[in-house]
């Protein structure tokens, strides 16, 4: 949360956690397929789904703006900021820093002439071979 006496720095509180015991919880494997357009709830998301052992996360490493945005007019000015700080379970920052895939891919300019979508097919030999 914000810590009031210093802006710009937070004081660390217990926050959400992602899912709970499930016995019967899903057993498959679980590709989520990220960029660097992938910011706020989809890398939430994404860390959520991570906490589950069956994730893998293919793509490239996301906007690394995720937290609730807080919008300011002062003036004829505007700005957008985050109001609290958001981190791995293992306390890693994620803001500026982003979501970092399990598999780094990106699209090539020949894959994208070609009419290839690189990351996807990735993720479809990963889901085969499990590499």
């Amino acid at each position: 949360m914000p810590y009031i006496n210093y802006p710009g720095r937070y004081q660390w509180t217990e926050g959400r956690n992602a899912g709970f015991e499930n016995k019967d919880h899903y057993k498959g494997k679980v590709i989520v397929l990220l960029d660097e357009n992938s910011m706020s709830q989809s890398e939430w998301t994404a860390m959520c789904f991570k906490t589950a052992d069956n994730t893998t996360i293919i793509g490239s490493q996301t906007a690394g703006t995720d937290g609730n945005a807080m919008d300011i007019d002062f003036k004829g000015f505007h700005t957008r900021y985050t109001g609290l700080g958001v981190y791995y379970p293992d306390r890693r920052e994620t803001q500026r820093v982003g979501i970092v895939p399990d598999i780094e891919i990106k699209p090539t300019i020949l894959g994208i002439q070609q009419g290839k979508d690189e990351v996807l097919e990735r993720a479809l030999l990963y889901i085969e071979n499990g590499k």
